[in-house]
């Protein structure tokens, strides 16, 4: 019993040193390829990454950027400079033109009392140059338009017809119209009528209605044979 356990301690610490060996070659085998990768890029390996490992960043050349050529400032300066020069020689050519002008208008101004002492030119044409005009015979005078002829009709043996005859011609000689005879008729007109006998006395007619008052008729007596001279109104009253 005692042989078979010595035994079994004695593999074991046999088999104990071989066990590492694996892991102490991985190490010095990274070891060596470590040392390798950093000898040859001059910087430490990177990382794979498919084992999860990421290559370290690239540093990025720090070039400064080409400098802007600042414009020049005496450059600007002498623009500057030559730009006033050229805008006082135009004042001065300006101010050089103002004062010939009023030169000018100066002299013109003290020549303008010899000029009004100088005789004056007769005006308009010699007497032996005048055309004689012919008279202007006076425009002839229209004819004067005949007055209206008024003549008042009434109801015969009507006392009260002849009375409104002179009612009638009072108004109408109110009015500035004469009335020219009063006549009797047999038969009257049953309204107060006014005849015309020509077209142009249509509107005479009308205004001498007007001036009579309301319930005064027109009456178109054109046909009526044989007529009357133009002018000629007649003034209808009725029998009551």
């Amino acid at each position: 019993m005692r042989q078979r356990v010595g035994r079994a301690e004695s593999g074991r610490r046999v088999a104990r040193p071989y066990r590492r060996l694996p892991w102490i070659g991985a190490g010095v085998l990274a070891v060596v390829v470590g040392v390798t990768l950093f000898a040859a890029d001059g910087a430490p390996p990177a990382r794979l990454a498919g084992a999860g490992m990421v290559p370290p960043p690239t540093p990025l050349p720090l070039t400064p950027p080409p400098a802007t050529p600042l414009p020049s400032r005496g450059g600007e300066i002498a623009a500057e400079e030559a730009r006033l020069a050229a805008l006082r020689q135009a004042r001065e050519g300006l101010e050089r033109e103002v004062e010939a002008l009023r030169a000018e208008v100066e002299a013109a101004r003290r020549a303008l009392p010899a000029q009004k002492a100088m005789p004056a030119e007769p005006a308009g044409p010699a007497p032996a140059q005048l055309t004689r005009l012919a008279p202007v015979a006076p425009a002839a005078a229209a004819p004067a338009e005949p007055p209206l002829r008024i003549v008042l009709h009434h109801r015969a043996a009507s006392a009260q017809g002849a009375s409104a005859a002179e009612e009638v011609a009072g108004r109408l000689r109110e009015a500035g119209l004469e009335v020219q005879a009063t006549r009797t008729a047999p038969f009257v007109p049953s309204t107060p009528v006014v005849r015309y006998f020509h077209e142009e006395d249509q509107a005479a007619a009308a205004r001498i209605a007007g001036r009579l008052g309301r319930g005064w008729a027109i009456q178109d007596f054109r046909a009526y044979q044989p007529q009357p001279s133009p002018q000629t109104i007649e003034v209808w009253i009725p029998g009551s």
